[in-house]
């Protein structure tokens, strides 16, 4: 990675939920916490690069990753232009990422040549921007060792991270982490299946953890003990900082916290402990 990101991180997704303003004042809330990067989802209501356009504005310091902007939902030179004028503008600042679904394949092409395609539209406008690849198959995860800066995953377990770890070698490997604060294992086992429910109806997701070694019926909605207890930190920030040791014991250069649950003042007594904690 051409830059220096923390060991720590937030995964984002309260975005999609906050207008104009709600989406500054949290931001700035975070950056005032202590919290040094964000990575922007793009899975909802809003749009990979200007929202990452409205964090680098709201905030001083606050490193901005996509992770990851959709490729299927835009043309290369579209996606090279934006991060390309988002890392001039704010040196040092960002990170570029790219990822696809099997959805794909109903252009008559497979994840691996078409994103491999891609970037080479990408790099063609903007050579030298740090990037990364959002990435669960073995073949985009060699993609990622020979064309991108780093890989990010997310909702895997430590026995993934370890599997990247060996497939990407040295390269910065980065894993969102889902986590529940300030709950019992029950009432968290609750609020991160209302999150989870979605993820259940993705092929590519059924399938990563599938290859994970959940069954069927783990995977059936709404996802069974075994399943959430596997892929969710809970308890106290304390507790919740020590559950993620394992993943930068397997291999994990970098961990990006996601906070399950609404957003209210707990979640954000919890954004603010969290930084407390930071390494």
């Amino acid at each position: 990675m051409t830059l220096r990101v923390p060991r720590t991180a937030l995964s984002v997704a309260e975005l999609d939920d906050l207008g104009h303003d709600g989406a500054v004042r949290f931001v700035r809330a975070l950056e005032e916490f202590g919290h040094r990067m964000v990575w922007i989802p793009e899975v909802a209501g809003r749009e990979a690069f200007t929202t990452a356009a409205l964090v680098l504005s709201a905030t001083e310091e606050l490193i901005v990753g996509n992770g990851v902007a959709r490729a299927l939902e835009r043309v290369p030179k579209s996606a090279g232009s934006a991060a390309r004028d988002l890392a001039a503008g704010y040196p040092g600042r960002y990170v570029l990422g790219l990822g696809v679904s099997g959805a794909v394949r109903d252009r008559g092409i497979g994840p691996l040549p078409f994103l491999r395609s891609y970037l080479d539209g990408v790099d063609e406008v903007a050579p030298g921007v740090p990037k990364v690849l959002g990435a669960y198959s073995a073949g985009i995860t060699r993609l990622a060792a020979e064309r991108a800066d780093g890989l990010i995953t997310f909702l895997v377990t430590p026995e993934h991270t370890r599997w990247a770890r060996e497939t990407i070698g040295d390269l910065f490997l980065s894993v969102v982490q889902w986590a529940v604060v300030g709950r019992s294992r029950a009432e968290a086992r609750e609020v991160a299946r209302q999150r989870l429910a979605y993820y259940l109806t993705l092929p590519h997701q059924i399938a990563k953890l599938t290859r994970l070694g959940f069954t069927e019926a783990d995977l059936a909605p709404p996802g069974s003990d075994r399943l959430v207890d596997a892929l969710v930190a809970c308890g106290t920030p304390g507790q919740v900082r020590e559950a993620v040791r394992a993943q930068y014991d397997a291999g994990a250069t970098q961990v990006a916290l996601t906070l399950v649950g609404p957003l209210d003042d707990g979640k954000l007594g919890a954004y603010r402990a969290l930084a407390e904690l930071e390494d």
